[in-house]
């Protein structure tokens, strides 16, 4: 069998870097791929403009952070036509009340189990990573200041997949991380306010 050997990290643990550095915690490692798997990968690579090694580094970090855990939290991949096809067929009352009961059960016993404590900043983490960067239900955006935090995520599910996200995000924040919060929506995005205490 052909194989092609990729090294994943340049920089061992033990060479002090400058703080600037972004690579200072990092180590050298090599896998032996399947040629045919290597290729992809270079193709892949080329077509979003990293390096092998950057890229390869994107599907290691996914794996630690989301794609382990999926059977554990009974998580599944489903087409979005299809989320929006389903949410579509509620009453917006219905889906803020659905929003509302998941929120006080599935986010939380994920959050537990991913993060083992809930805080607002664990929760954040799972609207930031579950929901949106690896769940791909949205974009993530928050914004600090002085007293409190904004976040904004944009959607494809248009208004009726923020009124569900509106109940259960609010929820969410209520149930584990005991913060309320204020929301705004539109069609395509949820924003929402939490004031520091």
């Amino acid at each position: 069998m052909n194989t092609g050997l990729i090294n994943l990290e340049k920089l061992s643990r033990s060479l002090k870097r400058n703080k600037f550095d972004s690579r200072s915690d990092t180590t050298t490692r090599s896998f032996r791929f399947d040629l045919a798997l290597s290729r992809t990968l270079e193709k892949e690579a080329e077509r979003m403009g990293i390096s092998v090694n950057a890229l390869v580094g994107i599907i290691i970090k996914r794996y630690v952070e989301f794609t382990r855990y999926l059977s554990k939290i009974d998580m599944i991949v489903i087409n979005r036509e299809f989320v929006t096809a389903l949410i579509g067929s509620y009453e917006d009352d219905g889906l803020c009340e659905i929003g509302q009961k998941l929120g006080e059960t599935v986010s939380k016993d994920t959050i537990l189990f991913w993060k083992k404590e809930l805080s607002e900043q664990t929760v954040l983490d799972y609207i930031e990573k579950i929901i949106c960067r690896y769940g791909h239900l949205g974009t993530y955006d928050e914004t600090l200041q002085s007293n409190g935090r904004t976040v904004v995520i944009r959607h494809r599910l248009g208004l009726k997949g923020s009124i569900f996200f509106e109940g259960y995000l609010k929820s969410t924040l209520k149930n584990t991380a005991m913060r309320d919060a204020i929301f705004e929506i539109t069609e395509s995005s949820i924003k929402f306010f939490i004031q520091n205490t």
